[in-house]
């Protein structure tokens, strides 16, 4: 924490003259989480991007527009740091940042090929863009308003938006006012080129002296999440290579292509946070003050760009990969493919050995050994096929970890040891446990195309079906994580393969209740992938608790109920026709019986085995899926709008969308709170176990329920052009009331179960839940801005009776 000596002071964030509390904490603030989860999509967009277009240009636009949006993401890194964003009405701002963000995001398709109907596209991203680099300005210009000394740092600020502005504008207009074709294009790219050296050089201000780096666990931990997101972004795009949709079948060569792209990720996750992560931000804590804003500067703000790209390149090999396995649509496995798979892995490493020799003065035999490896088998990888390039590029990351632990292990355990004091910080979720819930996004994700794919009352319900099995997952290894703290490499195989069983779950997912010519059952695959989901979870928990008789007896209860539901889910598609709708009156009472059993397990073992070795990483776990579930809604706007060309409608929704959004979490901010006064109050094991069972292990579910029928609203009426505005009564806009009316409802469940008084906000509530419902007689963007609306009053009227964040937070501005 700061205030010890290690890290800076108000003075120090901003000279002499600077007023301002600085970002006294060691954790990431949830507006900063919401801002990362927007980047996901924009990663995801900028892999399409990269994919739609032939080689050299896609990977060169594609590079542009990284790192335009990079640069966007550091000025609030920075100024996250600097002051928290998470009070006053700077949590209204970074919302609006993120609405800027995604709509740039949404734009990126059309950055460099516009559409001659609809908006202009390269105007939209630059203005997005643009409206997001200023606002983090602005934010520290109002911070600063009462400071008094130099305006010397904000001056900095504006100096690189001077140059880089009109450029960026240029680029985005110039182009029409051109003959169109090769010489357009070239004038485009240079332009933009050129902007960015501009803007870049302003990160030379953070260095000169004049701003200082106050957090150095911020600063690291902001930084872990961006890679988290971008690893995430593969698994997404890893996933989506065969496209959202049922009909392509399931083939062995699709699975086990899915499987090995998840092994190389799993080798780049590994290969940052094992060792390299926890060393550079232990040798940044050491680093002298007045150089440290510098280090910082190198070693995360520049040097971290490279690995960012190398995920993405990755992420575009592995949907070409993938997408040319048999089973998928037709994708041509070319020379360009097998350089971006191969040379992203090179990238990352090579940014990886350069950001170790910026922070520790030192370049791990992994990277360079790997490096060696990768860029020479390049060559012959040329000549397989996409599986077999992925094989062999899959091999050899094995084999460099086997050497880490086998030949390498003497010098890797002693690097170990020396950061085990930064490695073994208490935080709400480690590097693993985030990675798995990035993988928990795109399930999600896949259980709104299910429903897209099935728009009846009967689709819905089937969809919830299986977000109810993948909660219960979620739900026994957040158990897992937070009983079990050992970081060992055993626990962290455990994670792993369960996110490579969510993968094959949700690449199967769409397919969970049909059968799809030429390919592997999809029911069967669900299930079966669930089935080793939730055994790998017992069977971990029983070997890791062989010693303590107390633990194993709870876990050889709850496997009761686990044993009974996976029996009947595999009866269910064992004696399921093989032709039509696999759900027949047995099938689907198998299912229901199923889900009942296996999801009210919790009650069956008892509310004193609830046990909860840290009450603030359980909470902080649930709110973090909250967080992820409104991630995946804001994915799924996105993707809703993603199609060319872009209008107005589509714009104006896609703004309200992420307002929409953004009320929704301001709705739940607080409820943690009041739930952490109740656990302070209760005195026994028995009742602090019941609390956690109830308001997070069930009610918590309810909550993403409605977030993901609210995304399936989203997705299925957002206007598009062609769409009909005056078509009222959809599916989609029922099912966002509905998902509105079942968030509310969960929220105030909450509260009473915490026993805490719900008059006003209770009220306010209430009334938008009924008004809710109303809304599908309107136009959807007359429904979205009126549910928003109605959701911002509640909040308002609510804030009286909700507790301040910063009251269990600790000391923070």
């Amino acid at each position: 924490m700061v205030g010890d000596g290690e890290e800076g002071t108000s003075q120090g964030a901003f000279g002499a003259g600077g007023g301002i509390k600085p970002a006294t904490h060691g954790g990431v603030t949830r507006p900063e989480l919401f801002l990362d989860l927007v980047f996901v999509y924009a990663f995801i967009n900028i892999t399409h991007l990269m994919t739609a277009r032939s080689a050299p240009n896609g990977l060169l636009q594609g590079a542009l527009v990284l790192a335009l949006m990079w640069r966007s993401w550091i000025g609030y890194a920075w100024l996250g740091n600097l002051v928290r964003l998470d009070c006053g009405a700077r949590p209204v701002a970074v919302f609006a940042a993120a609405i800027a963000i995604l709509l740039a995001a949404v734009a990126i398709p059309e950055v460099f090929v516009d559409q001659t109907s609809g908006l202009v596209g390269p105007l939209v991203f630059v203005v997005g863009f643009l409206a997001a680099r200023i606002g983090s300005i602005l934010i520290i210009i109002r911070a600063r308003r009462r400071t008094e000394g130099s305006s010397l740092p904000t001056v900095r600020a504006w100096l690189p938006l001077t140059g880089s502005l009109p450029l960026l504008l240029c680029a985005a207009l110039l182009p029409h006012h051109l003959p169109s074709g090769r010489i357009a294009l070239t004038v485009q790219l240079l332009l933009f080129a050129i902007a960015i050296v501009i803007d870049y050089l302003g990160l030379r201000a953070p260095g000169s002296g004049t701003w200082r780096l106050v957090s150095v666990r911020h600063w690291a931990e902001r930084h872990n999440l961006i890679m988290l997101i971008a690893l995430g972004e593969t698994i997404i795009s890893l996933g989506t290579s065969r496209g959202f949709g049922d009909d392509h079948p399931i083939t062995w060569s699709v699975l086990g292509g899915s499987a090995l792209g998840f092994v190389v990720v799993a080798f780049l996750w590994w290969a940052y946070f094992d060792i390299a992560s926890p060393a550079g931000e232990q040798a940044l804590e050491h680093t002298p003050i007045p150089q440290r804003s510098r280090r910082a500067r190198d070693a995360y703000s520049l040097l971290h760009l490279p690995m960012i790209a190398g995920l993405i390149l990755v992420a575009f090999g592995l949907k070409k990969a993938v997408g040319a396995a048999p089973g998928g649509p037709p994708e041509r496995w070319i020379g360009s493919d097998v350089a971006a798979l191969y040379g992203g892995v090179v990238l990352y490493l090579l940014g990886l050995m350069a950001f170790e020799w910026r922070t520790v003065r030192r370049v791990g035999r992994g990277p360079v050994l790997g490096v060696v490896l990768v860029a020479g088998l390049a060559v012959p990888a040329r000549t397989l096929s996409a599986l077999g390039s992925l094989t062999l590029l899959a091999g050899v990351l094995v084999g460099l970890i086997v050497a880490h632990v086998t030949v390498l292990r003497r010098r890797h355990r002693q690097l170990h040891r020396g950061v085990a004091v930064t490695a073994g910080r208490e935080v709400d979720a480690t590097p693993e446990e985030i990675f798995l819930d990035l993988a928990f996004v795109y399930a999600f994700i896949q259980v709104t195309v299910l429903m897209t794919q099935h728009l009846s009352a009967v689709g819905l319900l089937k969809g919830l079906a299986v977000l109810a099995l993948l909660w219960w997952s979620w739900v026994n290894y957040t158990w897992f994580t937070t009983t079990i703290r050992s970081a060992d490499n055993a626990r962290r195989l455990v994670i792993f393969a369960a996110v490579a069983l969510t993968l094959m779950l949700g690449v199967a997912l769409p397919q969970t209740f049909q059968y799809v010519a030429g390919g592997l059952p999809g029911p069967m695959v669900v299930v079966t992938s669930y089935a080793a989901a939730r055994l790998l979870h017992l069977v971990a928990f029983w070997r890791v608790l062989r010693h303590d008789p107390g633990p194993r007896a709870v876990v050889a209860r709850a496997a009761v109920p686990t044993g009974v539901g996976v029996s009947l889910l595999l009866c269910a598609v064992l004696t399921a026709p093989t032709t039509g709708d696999p759900l027949t009156p047995f099938t689907t009472a198998c299912w229901i019986a199923a889900i009942a059993i296996d999801v009210g397990g919790g009650y069956l073992i008892g509310s004193r085995n609830w046990r909860l070795h840290s009450v603030s990483r359980w909470m902080g776990r649930f709110n973090l899926i909250i967080l992820i579930a409104l991630g995946q809604a804001v994915i799924s706007t996105g993707f809703a709008a993603s199609d060319p060309p872009i209008v107005l409608a589509t714009f104006v929704a896609v703004a309200l969308s992420a307002a929409l959004i953004s009320a929704l979490w301001w709705i739940y901010v607080g409820s943690d709170v009041v739930v952490a006064e109740r656990f302070v109050e209760l005195r026994t094991n028995r009742r602090r176990g019941a609390l956690a069972r109830d308001a997070y292990a069930y009610l918590h579910l309810f909550l993403v329920v409605g977030l993901v029928l609210v995304a399936f609203g989203l997705r299925t009426t957002l206007p598009r052009p062609g769409h009909d505005l005056d078509a009222t009564a959809t599916i989609g806009q029922v099912t966002l009331a509905g998902g509105i009316v079942a968030y509310l409802l969960a929220d105030q469940l909450i509260w009473q179960r915490a026993r805490r008084p719900v008059r006003r906000r209770g009220t306010a509530n209430l009334v938008v839940a009924a008004l809710a419902p109303l809304t599908i007689l309107l136009p959807i963007l007359w429904a979205l801005a009126v549910l928003t609306v109605l959701l911002t009053v509640a909040h308002l009227l609510g804030r009286a009776e909700t507790p301040a964040v910063e009251s269990v937070l600790g000391e923070r501005t």
